[in-house]
């Protein structure tokens, strides 16, 4: 016998797929009632999916869009953005997720979908590309080459992290305050440093002082160009100081250059003003045998003349 509750024929599948879709929605659009209401919701959709399909042809994906819009013609427009019922259904759970998660603070994980990500970054104002994310060193900051080569992988980084631009702005200003602070401290040991230097050196040369700086400039101009050897005399160690602060190179090269250009003559660089000056040393020390035999003889004045002799036969050799 027929149930009393039935119409006595056979349940159509294109309306028992509206009716599960119309239930769907009706139970979806109550999400913000609770989860449990949400789960209804997607499993009516899914119950209007399996009924009427997704094949279902335009008359009768119009006749679903009516069923749910329930005579309100500005749904029903809405509705008419969506060509198939699993689009509709789709589209309700997004719905459904979205007021879900509507004044959350939403974060990223290692399993974020592109969608989620995409949504954060737009949440977050950040770009799509890397090289539009905002952010730059701000005036008066002396950025080197290196931190101009840094800024472009900070960028980066922070893009690929999904960091916003306020967090990275703040993370830049920091770098700026800790190179300015860690150049300044550099500076400041350079010159110390360098005072320290100088002081040694004059009280160990004493007035052959300038000869000697003057003979370690020439010859470094000499072979390496003004260019080059400014170059060469700015290179920095890790504590800031230079290499033309370096006391053993100093000296190192001041005796190079006093054995090849010889005396104080250096100062001008001409071989044979040079080797006149050294000449003339030689004559003075020389008529010591006349005026003071005893001084000629001691070995503070022999070994002078010993190294005069020296200097004198290298500058003859180049003179050629």
């Amino acid at each position: 016998m027929a149930d009393e509750n039935n119409s006595g024929g056979e349940v159509d599948p294109n309306e028992a797929g509206a009716g599960g879709g119309a239930g769907g929605a009706g139970a979806g659009s109550g999400g913000n009632g609770g989860e449990n209401a949400g789960g209804a919701g997607a499993a009516g959709g899914a119950g209007g999916e399996g009924g009427a399909g997704g094949s279902a042809d335009g008359a009768e994906l119009q006749a679903f869009r009516e069923k749910l819009a329930g005579g309100d013609e500005a749904v029903l427009k809405q509705l008419g953005r969506y060509k198939s019922i699993d689009a509709i259904s789709r589209g309700f759970r997004e719905a459904y997720n979205s007021a879900k998660t509507a004044g959350k603070n939403v974060t990223l994980t290692d399993k974020s979908t592109p969608e989620e990500v995409k949504a954060f970054r737009a949440a977050n104002g950040i770009p799509d590309e890397a090289t539009a994310y905002p952010g730059d060193f701000r005036e008066g900051f002396a950025a080197s080459d290196a931190d101009k080569a840094i800024l472009g992988d900070f960028k980066a980084a922070m893009h690929a992290k999904n960091v916003p631009p306020s967090v990275a702005g703040a993370a830049l200003d920091w770098y700026q305050d800790f190179a300015t602070a860690q150049q300044q401290q550099l500076d400041g040991h350079m010159v110390k440093v360098a005072k320290e230097t100088q002081t040694a050196l004059r009280n160990e040369w004493g007035g052959e002082y300038d000869g000697n700086i003057a003979a370690a400039d020439q010859l470094m101009t000499t072979h390496l160009g003004q260019d080059g050897y400014q170059e060469l005399l700015g290179l920095r160690f890790m504590d800031g100081s230079r290499l033309q602060d370096h006391p053993g190179f100093v000296k190192m090269m001041a005796q190079i250059g006093s054995d090849y250009y010889g005396g104080t003559a250096i100062l001008t660089g001409d071989v044979e003003a040079t080797s006149k000056t050294v000449q003339e040393n030689i004559n003075e020390l020389l008529k010591l045998r006349e005026t003071d035999e005893r001084k000629y003889f001691s070995d503070e004045v022999q070994g002078k003349l010993t190294k005069l002799y020296a200097q004198r036969d290298k500058i003859n050799a180049r003179k050629g």
